[in-house]
This record gives C-alpha cells, sequence and structure tokens, in this order.
C-alpha cells in the first residue's frame, strides 16, 4: 500500500513539474489522419454473457457483473493474431478499451485486484497486444475511462482525491510500461470527469510526448464529447455517425455489428455499408475507428473477421483514394465523397445505380479524368458545375473511384459544397452564433448544410468555473449541468447580398425532452434588428411572411429547456 501511495505522488509530482516543450499538433496528427482507419476493441469479462460492456451492469446486476472476471479465462486470446486481423482489414491503428467505465482493467495494475492479472487467465493482454503490436509496426491505443463506477470512491465528495490519485497512477502505468503508446482515447460516461482534465493530459505528454488524446476530458454532455475539442484535445469524435465535412481533426467511432462489446447472435454490418462509413469518413476529412468486440473465448467472431477481411480486400485495391489523403475538394454529398492527394482529386460515386455524376464548380481546370485501373471518365466542365459519365460496364457495386487531374494543388481549392438540394437562400452561407457546444458538427454551419444529422447548439455560459464542477457527482441531465450553458442565444446568417425573403423553415432535433419554448426570426435593417416571425414549439417549424429584403437574417432563441438543437434554418423567396 505504501508503494502505491507513493507512485501517486510521483505521479502527481510528475504533472505539477511538467514543463516540456510540446511537439506541435499538426506534427503529432500527421501519421494518424494518414492513417484514416483504426480497429476498436472492447472487450472484458462481460463478454461471458454478451451484455454491453458497463451499461449492462445495473440491469444485470451489480454483484453479479462484478464478479464476472473471477471466470474470465479467454484461452483463444492471441495478440498477434488480433494485430494480423487488423492489417489484413485495412486498419493502421488499434485501440483497445484498457479500462472500461466497469473498473475492470485489462492490465497488470498495481492500484487493485480488480484487473485481468486476478482471473483465471491471469496474463496482462495490454503488454501482449502491445508486443505484438511494435513488432508488425501496428500503431497501439489505449481506450481509458477516467470513471470508475464499481470503486466507491470515484466522485465521493470526501474520497474523490483519492481516487483521483489512483487514475494517475494508472495513467502511468498504460503510458509507461508497454512501450510507445500512439493514442490515449479517454471516454466520457455523463458525468463531470473525477480527475481534473490538465493533470491527465500533462501526464500523458511528459511520459508519451508524441501520443495524441481525444476531446473526452472536459466535456459536460454528450454534445460536447462528440464536438469540442477544448484546450486538453487533439481531435473531436463523433460517436455512431458520420456527421459530415470537418475542418478541425477528427474520428467517428462505431461498430461494425451492432453492440461495443460481443453480442450473442449479433452480425456485421455489409460490406456496402462498412466501406461507405470509411468513405465517408474519408470524405469528411476525418477517420474511422471501427469496432469489433472478440467472444469470452477471446476470438474475433469468424463472421466479423471475414467481413474485416473483405474490407481489407476492397480498401487494397483502392489505396491511393483513401489513405494519405485529405477530405475534398468536393464535400460529401448524398451519393459521392472526394478525397485528394496533390493535384489529384478522387471522386467515389457511393450509387451503383448511376454512371453520370453532377458536381459544383470549382476555381481549377481539369486535365484529365479516368478510373483508378486507368480507364477513361468522360467530363464536362464549364463555371457552373463538372459533369462526370463512368463507364458503364465498370461500376463497382460498393464504391467506384475516379481520379481527376488538376492544374493546381487541391489543397489550394477551399472546400466545395454539394449542389444545393433545399434550394435554401441560406444554404452554405457564412454563419456565425451567439455561442456554440463544438468546433464541428454543432457549430453554426451545421444549420445551413441541407444535413438534418447536424445541429446547431448554444454552448457555455461565460462567467462559470467550469474546473470546479470536475468530481461532483452530477449527471448532465441534471439542472446543476444544464445551468451551466446559455440561456438564451442567436444564429445568424450572412447571404452575401439582399435578397427577398418570404417563406421561412426551421428543423429542430431534440434530445431527451429537450425543446425551444420560444424563439423569434429577425432581419437586419441599417443598425437595427427587426422581427418578421416567431412562435413557441418549434419543432419542424415553417411559415410564409410578408416579404422583406435583407442579407442578414437571425434566429433567436429566447427561452428553452435541455440540449435543443437547430439542425436547419432556411429562407426562400416568396411564392410566385
Amino acid at each position: 500500500m505504501k508503494r502505491i501511495v507513493l507512485l501517486m505522488c510521483l505521479a502527481l509530482a510528475g504533472v505539477s513539474a511538467f514543463s516540456q516543450t510540446q511537439i506541435p499538433r499538426t506534427q503529432r496528427l500527421q501519421w494518424w489522419q494518414d492513417a484514416k482507419m483504426g480497429l476498436f476493441i472492447h472487450w472484458g469479462p462481460v463478454s461471458r454473457i454478451g451484455k454491453e460492456i458497463s451499461w449492462s451492469r445495473e440491469g444485470y446486476g451489480k454483484a453479479r457483473y462484478d464478479s464476472l472476471y473471477l471466470g474470465f479465462n479467454p484461452t483463444r486470446f492471441n495478440a498477434r493474431e488480433w494485430v494480423a486481423l487488423a492489417k489484413a482489414s485495412g486498419m493502421k491503428y488499434m485501440v483497445l478499451t484498457a479500462k472500461h467505465h466497469d473498473g475492470f482493467s485489462l492490465f497488470d495494475t498495481k492500484t487493485n485486484t480488480y484487473n485481468i492479472m486476478h482471473t483465471p487467465f491471469g496474463r496482462d493482454v495490454c503488454k501482449e497486444l502491445a508486443q505484438a503490436a511494435h513488432e508488425a509496426g501496428m500503431p497501439i491505443g489505449w481506450y481509458f475511462s477516467v470513471a470508475d463506477w464499481k470503486d466507491p470512491d470515484c466522485r465521493d465528495p470526501q474520497r474523490n482525491g483519492i481516487f483521483a490519485g489512483r487514475v494517475l497512477e494508472q495513467v502511468r502505468e498504460l503510458l509507461s510500461n508497454y512501450g510507445k503508446i500512439s493514442v490515449l482515447w479517454i471516454d466520457y460516461e455523463g458525468w463531470p470527469t473525477p480527475v481534473e482534465p490538465k493533470k491527465v493530459y500533462d501526464l500523458a505528454r511528459k511520459l508519451q510526448p508524441e501520443i495524441i488524446i481525444n476531446n473526452r476530458l472536459e466535456p459536460f454532455t454528450p454534445d460536447e464529447s462528440h464536438a469540442y475539442i477544448g484546450q486538453y484535445a487533439d481531435y473531436a469524435t463523433p460517436e455512431g455517425f458520420v456527421a459530415g465535412y470537418g475542418k478541425v481533426p477528427w474520428e467517428t467511432c462505431t461498430n461494425m455489428g451492432h453492440q461495443w462489446a460481443w453480442k450473442f447472435g449479433d452480425k456485421p454490418r455489409s460490406l456496402k455499408e462498412s466501406v461507405h462509413t470509411l468513405l465517408r469518413c474519408v470524405g469528411g476529412n476525418g477517420n474511422l475507428l471501427f469496432n469489433i468486440g472478440p467472444d469470452s473465448t477471446g476470438a474475433f467472431p469468424a463472421d466479423f473477421a471475414a467481413r474485416a477481411r473483405e474490407m481489407g480486400d476492397w480498401t487494397v485495391h483502392n489505396e491511393k483514394a483513401i489513405y494519405n489523403t485529405k477530405g475534398g475538394v468536393f464535400t460529401p454529398a448524398t451519393d459521392y465523397v472526394s478525397s485528394y492527394r496533390g493535384k489529384e482529386v478522387f471522386v467515389h460515386l457511393l450509387d451503383a445505380d448511376k454512371t453520370t455524376l453532377t458536381l459544383p464548380a470549382v476555381p481549377a481546370k481539369i486535365t484529365g479524368a479516368k478510373l483508378l485501373n486507368g480507364t477513361p471518365v468522360r467530363f464536362t466542365q464549364n463555371s457552373k458545375n463538372i459533369t462526370l459519365t463512368y463507364p458503364a460496364g465498370q461500376i463497382d457495386p460498393v464504391a467506384t473511384i475516379a481520379v481527376l487531374t488538376l492544374d493546381k494543388p487541391a489543397a489550394a481549392i477551399p472546400p466545395t459544397v454539394p449542389l444545393p438540394v433545399s434550394g435554401s437562400l441560406a444554404y452554405a452561407h457564412k454563419a456565425s452564433a451567439s455561442s456554440a457546444v463544438g468546433q464541428f458538427y454543432h457549430d453554426a454551419s451545421a444549420a445551413f448544410d441541407d444535413n438534418p444529422r447536424t445541429a446547431w447548439k448554444i454552448g457555455r455560459r461565460k462567467d462559470v468555473d467550469f474546473p470546479s464542477y470536475y468530481g461532483k457527482n452530477l449527471h448532465y441531465q441534471s439542472p446543476e449541468i444544464m445551468a451551466l450553458y446559455e440561456p438564451s442565444g442567436w444564429l445568424e446568417v450572412d447571404l452575401g447580398k439582399p435578397e427577398l425573403v418570404g417563406r421561412i423553415k426551421l428543423g429542430e432535433s431534440k434530445y431527451g425532452g429537450s425543446e425551444i419554448r420560444k424563439f423569434e426570426v429577425l432581419y437586419l435593417k441599417g443598425t437595427e434588428w427587426l422581427p418578421v416571425a416567431g412562435g413557441t414549439q418549434m419543432g419542424n417549424w415553417e411559415k410564409s411572411i410578408t416579404p422583406v429584403k435583407a442579407q442578414h437574417f437571425r434566429l433567436a432563441i429566447r427561452e428553452y429547456h435541455g440540449y435543443f438543437g437547430v439542425n436547419e434554418f432556411q429562407l426562400f423567396p416568396p411564392a410566385p
């Protein structure tokens, strides 16, 4: 016990003494952004019962759940086979749940006995996987929950500080005992982090200067865990969906199946859906962390392994358009995405029933177009659009990729949005807001992108001492946490020039009983904002108004409850 206390003190001292010059974020992220896809692995004693990791603990019975480790003996676990599967599947890095919210550790921690060394298996899974990954040149990372639902000290008003010390010691173990660790993937589970984010971040930077860290140390809501990068993170982590195009670094984490941990009778998603998930991340300028849960024996289910290898076979034939690319210059649409490298733009046709694709115009001349195999692709280009005609006999049922060669580097061309779908005058115009939850997916532009899956959300208050809330036992739906966000706010669009507007359409995304209770739409006349419409209970709201001509329009949220989102703010000309 004295040794554990000493180690925790040393860890804390190391944090306070941290003054190392940091490697620039862009440099740290380069390999990861080039890699595009990693294998996420959720695994632990819960695989014995086929239920969800951590989240099934209360329903299954805490005592029964917490005892599952006593019979956990995954004798088929073979770290080299795990790494080999990842490589064969086109994955370029791996992230394992070293410790999930349930508190069980897959590594040899000295902070408690609730770990893999006290199971019948008795082997350090993290050690074996790290060794196998290093041998294969595969970057390895740890998923780590800073919370622990089994530990009574977690968020206890008197003992949370002691708990926080143990967590820092676990971070020190994970980042000191297993060679180079490339990713620290912190998770958020609904309550403010029980450990000060800066201490975790600084310790990780001190022990592994090149490590990249996701954004879930600081969030106070799930929305923030998807979109808010903050000062103690490198990238955003939308979960379970691909949001669109992001200028900031981001990574979607989602399942090949239908549960994070292994599940009885689960089936993998189709090859087409799996590859499209990857391509939408690539085209959106992000990454995919694709999860497969091994079973209780330590083996990946055969049908999941087969699907993963199918993905690998497909990506290896199309790797030029996937890895070491950036998303764009055409941002994702329903039927295509694109990526680029140098002067080449790769246009991924996602609809196998089409052979013709119409793209928006770009400020560059196309000097050639072909498939990856060299087959010519017919194209036309003018000041309004670009038309590609793919060879009818060479349409891939998953995705068909055309290579456009430009007369200038694609990086010099701003991201180009798809041709409009709704006809809204506000589509893709300059947007601003009084505040926003994050820099991606929930920012102001999310309300003007013809994409109902993205939504602007009001951000944090400026007068709150947020660090004082870490360690508090306050769920994100509690009134105390909800009160940390601005009580009102506005969303504005600049149409670029005065336009005559006669109809307004608004869309609200609701979550957990959230709702907008009072709102107004206004336009700027001179220096004065004048109302043109308003109401309560927004939902999907549409109204024709007496036509007004203006360049700037604003949606003002006067009263709301919960974590609402405005997914569309559309303006239309008067009806003929």
